[in-house]
């Protein structure tokens, strides 16, 4: 039987990029907002992330960028 590996998810690191997400409440636990609480993301955008990410680490700005780019 063969067990299926747990991958740990770094709530400060972007699960789509790998980099820094910036994400104001893990660096200040006291922080009521972050940067990403005035923006919209779109749908493509959030189904790219995957499914353990998903509601415990935030997509950084670049990716936002780079989905939200016309």
């Amino acid at each position: 039987m063969s067990e299926k590996k747990k991958t740990s998810v770094d709530p400060g690191v972007c699960p789509l990029c790998g980099k820094s997400n910036n994400c104001a409440k893990q660096t200040d636990p006291g922080a009521l907002e972050c940067w990403c609480g005035d923006f919209v993301f779109p749908n493509e955008l959030l189904e790219q992330v995957p499914e353990e990410a998903v509601g415990k680490a935030c997509i950084c700005f670049e990716c936002y960028q780079k989905a939200t780019a016309k």
